[in-house]
């Protein structure tokens, strides 16, 4: 070998410099996290449950153990094929409700993070599907 002073996990890609120092600095929130992690895991579980009733699928693991869940999204999807703002239609009304994070012109998958939001307004994005739904399925 050629690097003989080097330890073979280091060869490659490793933390140094203003990275690591980074970790570093950051390992006391880490650690806060971590303490309130059966609370966040207990918000994303709950919020799942709920919008699976509204018949959007939760994709992955079940039960989830992670505040970052992906959703197939049949009936905003289905709402967009129609709606006169096409897949932006869902967008605009989640901004209307102060609602943000989904990516503009995601109607058929998305992704969101339940992390740190708390069940009050979990339970409000949950009405606010609802909602959306309901005012475009009536139409």
């Amino acid at each position: 070998p050629t690097h003989k002073k080097k330890e073979i996990e280091l060869l490659g890609c490793t933390s140094r410099g203003a990275g690591l120092m980074t970790m570093i600095a950051s390992f006391p929130q880490v650690v806060e996290r971590t303490k309130h992690w059966e609370e966040e895991i207990a918000n994303a579980r709950w919020f799942s449950e709920k919008v699976e009733e509204l018949g959007l699928i939760q994709v992955g693991q079940k039960p989830h153990n992670h505040d970052l869940m992906f959703f197939e999204t049949p009936p905003f999807y289905e709402i967009s094929k129609t709606a006169k703002k096409g897949r932006y239609f869902l967008y605009k009304e989640l901004k209307k409700r102060n609602i943000h994070g989904i990516k503009g012109g995601l109607t058929k998958y998305f992704k969101l993070s339940t992390y740190q939001v708390g069940r009050d307004n979990l339970s409000y994005v949950v009405d606010s599907f609802e909602e959306i739904i309901d005012k475009y399925t009536e139409e």
